[in-house]
């Protein structure tokens, strides 16, 4: 299986008033998103987003970038509660194959932690936008290994 945790993109700054649940991508975090859809290469069976509006639209942007019509919306992406054992429960049930490639679209840092978990310690950055694919061997989610690495900042 190949997992693609993707952090949303840049948000708009947290202002009084707004709830951080609330905040929206800025152009730039649109730009990001689209950048980093434009060369994968690669069509997941599901996108499945943190219900928080940045990351939610960071998935639109990405899944229509890659014909994917659908976008599961799960609490266990928000980042309080997104951990190895809540990615186990939800990729358990959604249905899936171990031949299948996923989407996650969340936050920095619960994204790296869970990373850095699957790679036996091995802690990767992802900035704004910013895409890690990992190859797991499914339903344990063992033997995993970086495959790609995309930072939008170091694309053209």
């Amino acid at each position: 299986m190949l997992l693609l945790f993707m952090r949303h993109g840049e948000a708009e700054p947290k202002k009084p008033g707004i709830s951080d649940d609330e905040r929206s991508l800025t152009q730039d975090g649109r730009a990001q998103a689209i950048k980093v859809a434009k060369i994968l290469d690669l069509r997941p069976k599901y996108v499945i987003s943190s219900p928080l509006k940045r990351a939610l639209e960071t998935a639109e942007v990405v899944a229509e970038a890659l014909g994917v019509k659908e976008i599961l919306q799960r609490n266990e992406l928000l980042p309080e509660y997104f951990d190895l054992d809540s990615l186990k429960y939800l990729l358990s049930s959604v249905g899936l194959e171990d031949r299948d490639v996923v989407l996650l679209v969340g936050h920095s840092p619960s994204l790296e932690d869970v990373i850095q978990e699957l790679l036996g310690g091995f802690r990767i950055y992802l900035s704004p936008g910013a895409l890690a694919c990992l190859e797991v061997k499914y339903p344990d989610l063992g033997s995993s290994s970086l495959k790609l690495y995309l930072r939008p900042e170091f694309i053209k």
